[in-house]
């Protein structure tokens, strides 16, 4: 949903609990038969839910056949500057058995007082909906930081962070990074900390150490920025694209970086669809990245139908024929796993998230088997 509920400041100070506001239902045509609809509550689903606002997901079913989805769905209020003001994200399984036509999820006590600030200056409420319908494959493989790692930041106060963040554009910088003739200044002693590589350089009788300069050929300066801003800020830009993942990881390896390795195939991970999966599986080949090749796996077999006849993959066949085969042999050994497995569907405590919606808008339509909706009240 990317729409607008009028008057919803009145509705909030005059609605009695149960008086429901409905979006229009919505299906789309990989599941004809399954509809999805938003209820809000402006004052609250029942009694007991006074001085709150309730919103639920709706899923019914237009015949007497027996569904069960499980999906994952996003609310999202946004202020008049296109601030995200509240959001929440839930896994559940909507289930429709007949006779009973129809299963909700949802939350049934947002207070009032942070709805308030989400209303846009005539009153309204502007709300956006993102379901994403999760793979039934018996265990989605994760990534998980390695253990000593990464930064631990609860032990590092978000001042000193932020203190260390300012320091990128103050006088004190002592060294400069060249690439493709664009210069980037830094901090000795940040380069050190973060990398035995540049603290080998300027511990000993190198040009690096005597002209306080690194001369870096064989990447990106847009490479560069990402790792600075890692250095400075202790993670990834929110903007990070994937098509500059190789060079960072190429980057994060030269330099002996692997907390920053692991952070971008973490970011990789939740940027994967059907239509970059190639190119991901790629780069994660490239650079050994192990982890983000098995994560590339159950998105996979989802959508092993698309993949197959999807040009990405034509191209990926043509140009990187071992690279393709490593993928479908994958595939093919993970759905033996499915097959074979005889323990119950436990979700994992991180799953992938193959994109968001605010960094990557789409048209309300499911394409290439990712089963996402919009709905518009």
């Amino acid at each position: 949903m990317d729409g607008m509920i009028l008057n919803f400041a009145k509705a909030i100070d005059l609605a009695s609990p149960g008086l429901c506001i409905r979006s229009r239902a919505f299906c789309d045509e990989s599941m004809p038969d399954i509809h999805w609809q938003l209820c809000l509550y402006p004052g609250g689903k029942r009694e007991e839910n006074q001085n709150n606002v309730s919103l639920f997901l709706k899923m019914s079913s237009a015949t007497l056949r027996e569904y069960t989805v499980r999906a994952e769905y996003r609310f999202y209020f946004i202020d008049e500057g296109g601030v995200v003001r509240f959001s929440n994200v839930n896994v559940a399984d909507f289930k429709v058995k007949p006779p009973k036509g129809s299963h909700s999820w949802g939350l049934r006590n947002i207070p009032k007082a942070k709805v308030q600030p989400c209303l846009r200056q005539d009153g309204s409420l502007h709300i956006v909906c993102q379901i994403e319908r999760l793979p039934e494959v018996n265990r989605l493989r994760t990534l998980e930081l390695v253990a000593g790692k990464g930064i631990d930041s609860s032990a590092v106060s978000k001042c000193y962070l932020s203190n260390i963040d300012a320091m990128r554009d103050d006088e004190s910088v002592d060294c400069k990074i060249i690439c493709k003739g664009q210069e980037f200044e830094a901090h000795k002693f940040l380069l050190c900390s973060h990398s035995q590589v540049f603290k080998a350089m300027f511990k000993h009788d190198t040009i690096e150490r005597q002209e306080s300069k690194i001369n870096i050929i064989d990447t990106t300066p847009k490479a560069i920025e990402h790792m600075l801003h890692y250095l400075y800020s202790s993670k990834l830009s929110e903007a990070f694209p994937y098509e500059d993942a190789a060079d960072v990881i190429q980057l994060a390896d030269k330099y002996d970086m692997e907390p920053l390795k692991i952070l971008v195939q973490r970011r990789l991970a939740d940027q994967l669809t059907i239509s970059n999966l190639c190119d991901i599986f790629h780069v994660a080949h490239l650079h050994n990245a192990d982890q983000l090749m098995e994560s590339c796996i159950p998105v996979a077999v989802v959508n092993s139908v698309h993949l197959i006849d999807s040009e990405e993959f034509k191209a990926l066949k043509k140009h990187y024929p071992d690279v393709a085969n490593q993928l479908l042999e994958k595939v093919v050994t993970y759905k033996g796993e499915s097959i074979r497995t005889t323990n119950p569907y436990t979700p994992p405590n991180k799953r992938l998230r193959l994109s968001d919606l605010f960094r990557y808008p789409f048209n309300g339509n499911m394409n290439n088997g990712h089963h996402r909706v919009l709905f518009q009240p």
